[in-house]
């Protein structure tokens, strides 16, 4: 009987430990998909001796127009179309400075015009009113001043009586009172007119705002309403880019920002543009601004070179390829290049990569110092610690640990 217990209780227990094995591999953490490339050679374009971008192009200024004042579209302006009939003014349209582009309902704006010129009107008739009773209560001191000097000398020569003389100087003193009230009077219809006068120019100034007028020659980038549509206060409405200038905007890492200067000219290629005018689609401009600090999550900084004069055909959003000048070694000496993606910081002015490995069965990344050189576009060379042929983490790089299991993918 004992014996029989005794096998009965180490079945449970391997069970037990079988279910939490299987427990346990159910609960083992997934492993981290990256993606990797080998360390590669790379010979730079000796024509070029430089690395190449892509750069956006966007417009050299923008502008968001819209009404200070909410209220209803009542118009917009018109423009001949392609088929020769007016229509609305519509994105792509280009339009000159000072040109009205859209008004709101103006009886809105005239009738707080009106009331508020009527406030005035009120405030100054009532002015009219106080300056005459000020006028009259003046007078009426005057004369009584001049019967209290009259009654104090009679007094004195005992030809008039007390009672005569307190009676001239109780008027005189009610005359003198009436004029204070008047005055303030006064004071408070002109604080009423000028309150009156600063509505009307509040209320002329929201009719002046209730006009959309063109502050340059620029292009219309899109129209967010419709006539008779309600608008909020200060809802963007019409964006503008201004006509002439644009900007071709790029990143470019640290390696190769040092190497830039304010008022460089560089060469640019828009494969849009290639026709007659523009065989190859050439565009030349200069560097006008390069970003003071890099950007947290790509490390790159941002460059923008400005072309003065584009061709018409040359809009926002086109995508332009330029060639940044490098100053390194030879362009025609072969070198090891990785991903700019797969480089990581190590410290505070170190680099590394992650670098798989094959152990035990399983893909493992490993942490490897290296020292960069040159930068190619979106490529960078390693001068040191990495051999041609070994795998690097070029994508998922920031989100591995050393000695960590991943999946690579495709």
């Amino acid at each position: 009987m004992k014996s029989n217990y005794c096998s009965l209780l180490w079945l449970l227990l391997a069970a037990a430990a079988a279910v939490g094995c299987r427990n346990a591999k159910a609960y083992e953490k997934p492993l981290t998909p990256v993606r990797v490339q080998a360390v590669q050679p790379y010979t730079p374009d000796a024509e070029s001796s430089g690395a190449r971008y892509s750069a956006t192009i966007r417009p050299a200024q923008q502008l968001e127009l819209a009404f200070k004042h909410g209220g209803y579209l009542q118009e917009l302006l018109q423009v001949r179309g392609a088929d020769g009939r007016l229509r609305a003014v519509q994105e792509g349209d280009w339009i000159r400075r000072g040109t009205v582009l859209a008004r709101l309902r103006a009886a809105d704006f005239t009738v707080k015009v009106n009331g508020a010129q009527a406030q005035l009107n009120e405030a100054q008739a009532a002015r009219d009113t106080s300056q005459a009773q000020l006028a009259e209560t003046e007078a009426a001191l005057r004369q009584a001043q001049r019967d209290l000097e009259r009654a104090t000398n009679l007094f004195e020569a005992d030809s008039l009586t007390r009672p005569e003389f307190d009676a001239a100087k109780t008027k005189t003193e009610l005359a003198q009172a009436k004029v204070g009230a008047a005055r303030a009077q006064t004071q408070v219809v002109a604080a009423k007119i000028n309150s009156a006068r600063a509505v009307i120019g509040e209320a002329q100034l929201a009719q002046g705002d209730a006009v959309l007028r063109a502050p340059l020659d620029a292009l219309v980038l899109r129209r967010n309403f419709e006539e008779g549509s309600l608008g909020a206060p200060g809802a963007p409405r019409l964006p503008l880019a201004e006509a002439g200038a644009v900007k071709a905007v790029f990143a470019v890492p640290d390696l190769t920002v040092t190497n830039l200067k304010l008022g460089v000219e560089l060469a640019l290629t828009c494969e849009a543009l290639a026709n007659e005018e523009l065989p190859k689609g050439e565009l030349r401009g200069r560097i006008t601004r390069i970003g003071a600090t890099a950007d947290a999550r790509t490390r790159v900084f941002e460059v923008e070179v400005t072309i003065a004069r584009p061709p018409a055909a040359l809009r926002a959003g086109m995508i332009a390829t330029l060639v940044v000048p490098e100053t390194n070694a030879p362009a025609s000496a072969p070198r090891l290049v990785v991903p700019l993606s797969a480089i990581v910081r190590a410290q505070t002015e170190s680099y590394a990569v992650l670098v798989v490995a094959h152990e035990q069965g399983k893909q493992m990344v490993r942490r490897r110092a290296v020292k960069l050189g040159a930068a190619f576009g979106n490529l960078i060379e390693i001068v040191e610690g990495l051999q041609a042929g070994e795998q690097v983490v070029s994508n998922g790089a920031t989100v591995v640990s050393e000695g960590e299991p991943v999946q690579i993918t495709e």
